[in-house]
């Protein structure tokens, strides 16, 4: 027998979601909007330059209308970072928080450049630690490039490339880079998913770029440290604009994040989706014991098939499907409570998830 979920189960659902998700621990720890007319004291203390006991360039508020173009909903004044003095040849940070901090987001409206001249780059940091010269950060170079790059701070001092990097090229996120300057929202956010590995997602306009999460497995990588804003650009700098800067931590245990485990599984099992509910597209994870014909599929609440995501035979291991919330045909679905069910020979097992719009 079939159950019918009304409008109003969705909603219990999703407010039950919430609260279950706050209960462990998930909450806003800083959010800063500039609208006081003045920088919030927690950007006092500042990223040290590397070999210095300097700090880099401080956080400024500028009004609405000296920016390059007015963030719709954005108020009346923005955030301006730039190393306008050269004294960092060209690179300004900005940071809040505690160095012990880990397992965390930071979004915020973030003006970004297209193909400026020299190359320059506009984005935030995670996990900043001064004493281990490090930190991550998340820029938008649309340029030549056409890309968003996830990195840490140190380089190879031969070629001065990172000794961490990801590129998340346009050519895999068809249509989400910009072909001119203007307001973006960005997002990164950081877990250490176990002793020797931190898990990076990386978001552009609310949008999960492809190919995230990614690992560092580096034994020399941050595994904690203050959130913030990055401005680099050869010289004087490129002039950063940033508003509506959200911190949040994420409990470090309260979501399965099996692809990132590098032992094999012993049974069959369905992780939960991840993020859930999800917009625009979510990721799913299982387990299978020995090499079998598998079925991941997603259907609605009457039991009809909506999108197969896979049908084939797979080796004994860790997988994961994505699914970007539409059907077999390619048609977008609406927002609503979706099942998906894992099947390999006469196994089977089914989980829920919510897509909102």
């Amino acid at each position: 027998m079939k159950t019918k979920i009304t409008r109003f189960g969705i909603l219990s659902f999703v407010l039950l979601f919430v609260a279950v998700r706050g209960a462990l621990g998930q909450t806003t720890i800083f959010s800063e909007n500039f609208e006081s007319g003045s920088v919030n004291t927690a950007w006092g203390v500042h990223y040290l330059e590397p070999g210095t006991t300097t700090g880099e360039d401080s956080l400024k508020v500028k009004p609405m209308a000296q920016a390059p173009k007015v963030l719709v909903g954005g108020g009346n004044f923005v955030g301006w970072l730039q190393d306008s003095d050269t004294s960092f040849t060209g690179s300004a940070v900005a940071v809040a928080g505690a160095v012990s901090l880990k397992d965390y987001s930071i979004e915020a409206d973030v003006y970004c450049y297209f193909n400026p001249s020299p190359s320059g780059y506009t984005g935030l940091v995670a996990y900043a630690d001064s004493s281990k010269k490090d930190f991550y950060k998340l820029r938008a170079d649309f340029d030549a490039s056409d890309r968003v790059n996830f990195s840490g701070l140190k380089s190879d001092p031969n070629t001065f490339l990172p000794l961490f990097s990801k590129d998340f090229k346009g050519v895999d996120n068809p249509g989400l880079f910009p072909t001119a300057d203007g307001w973006h929202k960005m997002k990164v956010e950081v877990r250490n998913t176990s002793a020797t590995q931190t898990t990076i997602w990386c978001y552009f306009d609310g949008t999960l770029l492809k190919n995230s999460p990614i690992i560092d497995t580096s034994s020399n990588r941050v595994t904690s440290g203050r959130f913030g804003l990055y401005s680099f650009q050869q010289g004087s700098g490129i002039a950063a604009y940033f508003d509506n800067i959200v911190v949040t931590t994420l409990p470090a245990t309260s979501v399965d994040l099996p692809w990132t485990s590098t032992s094999l599984p012993t049974d069959f099992h369905l992780q939960q989706n991840y993020p859930n509910p999800f917009n625009p597209e979510t990721r799913i994870a299982y387990n299978v014991p020995e090499s079998d014909l598998v079925s991941l599929v997603v259907f609605d609440q009457l039991g009809r098939t909506i999108k197969t995501l896979v049908s084939e035979k797979r080796p004994a291991g860790l997988h994961d499907a994505t699914w970007n919330g539409t059907d077999d045909h390619g048609n977008a679905v609406p927002s609503g409570v979706y099942f998906y069910s894992l099947r390999s020979g006469s196994i089977a097992e089914t989980r829920t998830m919510i897509l909102l719009k």
